[in-house]
């Protein structure tokens, strides 16, 4: 059992490792959605039970081929797993998005996203700031108005409440 979790936690499987966890979480979750209007055998809620597989089959085949690059002095040390969380920021600041989509809205969780990620790519917080303030409102405006998109507008935080205007200038609009 040690072997097998030296192994799983080695420096190069380790990030494989945290990505299977996730995957299974996301394969079980998937199991518990909802078939829609019509569907048989394939349809929406099969998709993600399909990206789940050829993950699993993508994680299997690096495990294989690192079988054959056991090292017995490769163990785990808090610079690895330092600099693992530090490559997985983006995943782990979109994963963060995906819940706060819905909770506070489009608005909101896009423009903490932009501005996260961008200071994750070390640029100024002036920088940061505005262009995920610009990139926002400039792709709410993109499917809000002009594709007339139903953007999630936030159960916690109502952006309809809070903005009321928005609603009204696409009424003028169409």
């Amino acid at each position: 059992m040690k072997l097998l979790f030296r192994y799983f936690f080695a420096k190069n499987n380790f990030l494989a490792t945290i990505f299977l966890i996730i995957l299974i979480g996301y394969f079980i979750s998937s199991l518990y959605l909802e078939k829609t209007i019509g569907e048989d055998v394939v349809g929406p809620s099969s998709f993600p039970i399909l990206v789940a597989s050829c993950g699993f089959i993508l994680l299997a085949i690096h495990f294989f081929q690192n079988l054959k690059l056991i090292d017995k002095d490769q163990s785990l040390n808090i610079f690895i797993v330092k600099k693992t969380f530090k490559k997985m920021a983006p995943i782990f600041l979109t994963i963060v998005f995906a819940y706060l989509f819905e909770i506070i809205g489009f608005l909101f969780s896009s423009l903490i996203y932009s501005f996260l990620f961008i200071l994750y790519l070390k640029k100024s917080l002036r920088y940061s700031l505005l262009f995920s303030f610009i990139i926002t409102i400039s792709i709410f405006i993109i499917f809000f108005y002009g594709l007339n998109f139903r953007m999630p507008m936030g159960e916690l935080v109502d952006t309809d409440k809070l903005f009321p205007f928005l609603e009204d200038i696409k009424k003028m609009i169409y």
